[in-house]
């Protein structure tokens, strides 16, 4: 048999009380206690202090101070995110409220985006380093500081419990003054759009049980029925870069519109940029 010590909810004496360290009732209680039990062996008459975290016998008798506190074990994000200092990037933190729904975000304020891109790679390599963390979309809600908000920033206040229009502000949010690049006449996503498509997957993620619609809109340059054709075949590119991230396929629904519906009718590289975009709405479900 060995003693089991116990501290008291008041955190202020040390009990002794009798029991076997393979998880016995105690024999005897005296007081209401804290979920903290150490089992270790003791001796009759011994008194023992709580000394950074572990019991330690005391030399004189002194059965009223407990020199201890202790500190409740970190998450596992919480671990990862006491690393960044040492990894040189204090400025960043780790967003971890939508971990269970597959979505944690990378945030900070950058001091150049040099500084960001290390910073993110060194974030998404301590993240994918943990069981809990391999399979994880990794959002990018860093800013550099006089620069433009972080394509991930929509992410800080939306969750699974989002409504409808919190989920179209999330969308436009990520959109706002960007656009999904494709290939030249093409349907194939650009490599520089994965960040952006990353973002648009984490709200689609915390949106699933709405409809997204995913509209592709070309310019008038050229045919108008092989533009139609363009703009379905690129809202289907990103429907399925969505569903590689995760996101129910049921939840997506891609639409081509071509030229129909030009945002800016001027013949300039400007215009014809504007009008060759991507845009999501959000609906409830029938």
């Amino acid at each position: 048999m060995a003693r089991r010590l116990r501290q008291t909810a008041l955190g202020t004496v040390a009990l002794l009380t009798l029991a076997a360290c393979g998880g016995s009732e105690s024999t005897s209680t005296t007081a209401q206690v804290s979920d903290m039990v150490e089992c270790v062996p003791v001796e009759d008459g011994a008194l023992y202090r709580v000394v950074d975290g572990k019991f330690t016998a005391a030399e004189a008798p002194d059965p009223v101070i407990i020199e201890r506190v202790v500190e409740p074990a970190l998450t596992w994000t919480e671990r990862i995110e006491a690393s960044f200092p040492d990894l040189g990037f204090a400025w960043m933190q780790l967003d971890s409220r939508n971990a269970d729904a597959g979505v944690v975000t990378l945030t900070g304020l950058a001091p150049t985006e040099e500084a960001k891109g290390r910073a993110l790679d060194a974030g998404e390599t301590a993240i994918k380093a943990t069981p809990q963390g391999r399979d994880l979309l990794i959002i990018d809600g860093i800013s550099v500081e006089g620069g433009e908000e972080a394509v991930g920033a929509a992410l800080d206040t939306l969750t699974s419990a989002a409504s409808a229009q919190e989920c179209q502000e999330a969308f436009a949010r990520v959109m706002e003054g960007r656009n999904v690049s494709f290939r030249t006449a093409g349907a194939s996503i650009n490599d520089e759009s994965a960040r952006l498509l990353d973002a648009a997957s984490a709200v689609a993620t915390l949106c699933q049980d709405y409809e997204i619609e995913i509209g592709g809109h070309t310019d008038a340059v050229g045919n108008a029925i092989n533009n139609q054709r363009l703009s379905e075949r690129r809202a289907e590119s990103v429907r399925q870069f969505l569903i590689s991230k995760g996101v129910p396929g049921e939840a997506l629904v891609a639409v081509g519109y071509g030229e129909s519906e030009l945002l800016d009718t001027g013949d300039t590289p400007e215009a014809h940029a504007r009008n060759r975009r991507t845009e999501f709405t959000v609906r409830e479900r029938s």
